[in-house]
């Protein structure tokens, strides 16, 4: 007949070895023996007592050990799988690992990764702000933090980040790329050059990157850096060949320094890789409008944009322009009229149509629209010029005169041609 404290202790055992198996299943039968071995141990009535303590502290640290285990193993099987890139299963080990070891914050801050790799950004986000309750200091959370929030659009909070990132860790290549990323995006490019600058120098080996190279390239473009910007998407090019808008801002950059066959050529290579694709069209359009001269062979170009998309806007303005150039000026107005239809805010369309109107001598509606460039560009010079040639038609010295010195102002090549004009009157 066993004692009450005998009764006690017997369930005690019993739980204990529910919670092992539930825990460990895997290794279930090879416990079972051993905790079947060690009852029929302790209940030795001379030594009851001090068995049962001595059990108590194996079984409970032998769990502890095999838990601690498993999940190690879970977390290392999910990096290789991580490294085969298998981001999915990966998370799921992980996950497994969290499980049995609820502290594991090494699984934990894995897990986000791989929610940042399978697009799960929301839950990147959820996970990697717990992550960084423990690790504070640590470098790696704050950049995937900051790449989950900028693929989630959160932009201001990926930017602060990346930085907290770059303060831990001066030379974390990646967080400066990304900040150079955002301002990229957000039309910063002094600042995109900046970081751009602290990436390449932070970097430990070559930036195999094309895509690195050619964003780099279009804010040269952008800069009007055009020679710097070859250099920067050549570097793209090696990378990938195929890759369309580099061969576009390889075509932008020659046309702005007037290698007209090198810039006709990428354009070329834009068109074969993108049959469907109307911007090389308009890129050879604007080689013969702004440096051949040769507005006939533009116009042919635009038009085949227009196939394309009628209300293209490049195209639409490349036409009207050329037909104001060959005095045709009736003709461009509609063409002109469809731009800033596809624009609301296209200032050199407007100083176009503007035009347009003052050669057929609509001098009020060539106001309008010299106004509305203007009102959209500050610091428009043709549209000004124009306007004052308007009032000189118009016999309106004062207005005439208005214009050449807002002009002389903007510190305009135009203003002596205008004044010279003006004190004709």
């Amino acid at each position: 007949m066993l004692t009450p404290t005998e009764k006690r202790f017997l369930l005690g055992f019993f739980v204990l070895q529910q919670i092992i198996f539930c825990r460990s299943s895997d290794s279930k039968y090879r416990f079972k023996g051993i905790l079947n071995q060690m009852l029929v141990i302790t209940f030795n009535k001379n030594s009851i007592m001090k068995s049962s303590l001595l059990a108590i502290a194996f079984l409970f640290g032998s769990t502890v050990a095999l838990v601690a285990q498993t999940a190690d193993q879970l977390y290392e099987e999910g990096l290789k799988l991580r490294d085969q890139k298998k981001a999915n299963e990966a998370l799921e080990k992980f996950k497994q690992a969290t499980i049995l070891k609820p502290d594991y914050t090494e699984a934990f801050y894995m897990i986000g990764w791989c929610q940042n790799d399978t697009k799960n950004h929301t839950g990147a986000i959820e996970t990697l702000r717990k992550v960084r309750l423990q690790w504070s200091t640590i470098p790696k959370v704050y950049f995937e933090l900051g790449y989950a929030f900028e693929k989630n659009l959160q932009k201001d909070s990926a930017k602060i980040s990346y930085l907290k990132c770059t303060d831990l860790k001066k030379d974390y290549a990646l967080a400066w790329k990304q900040l150079g990323y955002l301002s990229y995006d957000a039309d910063d490019y002094t600042a995109a050059m900046d970081y751009f600058a602290k990436y390449e120098s932070s970097a430990k080996s070559e930036i195999n990157d094309y895509q690195y190279w050619y964003r780099k390239g279009f804010v040269h473009n952008a800069t009007k850096q055009y020679d710097s910007a070859k250099l920067c998407l050549t570097k793209s090019l090696s990378f990938k060949k195929d890759y369309t808008n580099t061969y576009l801002e390889m075509g932008f950059a020659c046309t702005k320094l007037k290698q007209n066959d090198e810039a006709i050529g990428y354009f070329n290579q834009a068109m074969a890789l993108d049959p469907k694709s109307h911007i090389p069209y308009n890129g050879i359009g604007e080689v013969y409008r702004d440096n051949k001269k040769d507005c006939a062979l533009a116009m042919e170009w635009y038009r085949k944009t227009l196939s394309i998309n009628q209300n293209e806007k490049k195209a639409n303005f490349g036409i009207g322009y050329c037909l104001n150039s060959e005095g045709k000026y009736q003709e461009a107005i509609p063409y002109l009229k469809r731009a800033i239809a596809s624009q609301n805010n296209y200032a050199a369309a407007y100083v176009d149509l503007g035009y347009s109107y003052f050669k057929t001598n609509n001098p009020s509606e060539a106001i309008i629209q010299f106004d509305k460039a203007i009102s959209f560009n500050p610091k428009n010079e043709n549209a000004r010029y124009y306007k004052g040639l308007v009032y000189i038609n118009l016999k309106d010295k004062m207005n005439a005169q208005k214009m050449a010195d807002e002009l002389k102002g903007l510190g305009s090549n135009n203003t002596a041609s205008l004044q010279e004009r003006i004190n004709k009157m």
